[in-house]
């Protein structure tokens, strides 16, 4: 639970400054091996820390309304409008301000703030990565129930983004998330995601699928993540897979490789640190990378309350 949480957060700080740079502009800022480290800080009381982006804001406000959710006994519904709440505070009073936040979700928070119901709220042809992007922390709470941690990431999708390719991201996204976190093996689970997004979207699915097997036959990020640079949906759970498969064991690699990628690059590290950190743990992350990060302790104490 804890590693997901850190390590998605982490690959956001990670990719925070390359969001919108192609891959010559990384380099030329920050040499031939890119970004390594954190490049970018930020200064609060004297302290200085690594910041995320929009991606972990609303992952926190996700994971804040499901532990809500789950406390007054787990009403889909109930839990949605919870969420709502929380999207229309974030668009309002962004914890640290705003970062950049997504088109669709601003259009999805406004809509559920002049009252619009949340299943319709997102738009029809929304399918960029808003949604995909939070999604992890339904697999995390539904561990032990991939079917409700799939149902649930799906539905809240639509307070922001309805089109299919974000529905089928997002239970792609928390399937994965929850057979890591139960242990299960590399393969099976991502193979799980992929029947999981066919349940949605047949495009999504056909796109992990590709990813998973260049992952597999060494096609390097330089063609795959040039490929899938994430703006959507369905490119961002592929990006995230194919980043998987490569270093199953090796967070680290991963979200470096998604922060050095064209396009939309914090999400992908994001997502690519949320899948791995469920899988191997926050030990596995480097101490110093969970030391510098946005608001770790608050991050932490959220985690450990799944």
């Amino acid at each position: 639970m804890l590693g997901s949480i850190l390590g998605g957060a982490i690959g956001d700080a990670l990719g925070h400054p390359t969001e919108f740079l192609g891959v010559d502009a990384i380099r030329g800022r920050w040499g031939a091996g890119g970004v390594t480290d954190y490049v970018l800080f930020w200064e609060d009381g004297g302290e200085q820390f690594a910041p995320y982006t929009d991606d972990t804001q609303m992952t926190e406000q996700v994971l804040r309304a499901l532990l809500e959710g789950r406390d007054a006994g787990f009403d889909l519904d109930a839990t949605m409008q919870g969420m709502a709440r929380r999207f229309i505070e974030w668009m309002e009073f962004p914890q640290g301000g705003h970062r950049a936040p997504g088109n669709a979700c601003l259009a999805g928070c406004r809509a559920l703030a002049d009252g619009t119901p949340w299943r319709q709220a997102g738009g029809s042809t929304a399918g960029g990565c808003g949604s995909v992007m939070r999604a992890h922390p339904f697999g995390l709470v539904f561990a032990a129930d991939p079917p409700r941690a799939e149902a649930w990431a799906v539905a809240h999708s639509s307070l922001t983004h309805r089109d299919p390719i974000a529905q089928a991201a997002c239970a792609a996204m928390a399937v994965a998330v929850a057979g890591f976190v139960r242990g299960d093996a590399v393969e099976p689970t991502l193979q799980a995601a992929v029947a999981a997004a066919l349940r949605w979207d047949a495009t999504t699915a056909g796109m992990i699928g590709r990813a998973l097997a260049e992952a597999h036959q060494g096609v390097p990020p330089s063609v795959t993540l040039d490929r899938l640079r994430a703006w959507a949906a369905h490119e961002a759970i592929a990006a995230a897979v194919y980043l998987a498969a490569r270093h199953p064991d090796e967070p680290r690699a991963a979200m470096l490789e998604g922060a050095n990628a064209p396009g939309d690059s914090d999400s992908i590290a994001s997502m690519a640190g949320a899948l791995l950190g469920a899988r191997c743990g926050a030990s596995a992350l480097p101490a110093s990378w969970i030391d510098r990060l946005e608001r770790t302790g608050e991050l932490q104490v959220l985690a450990r309350a799944i």
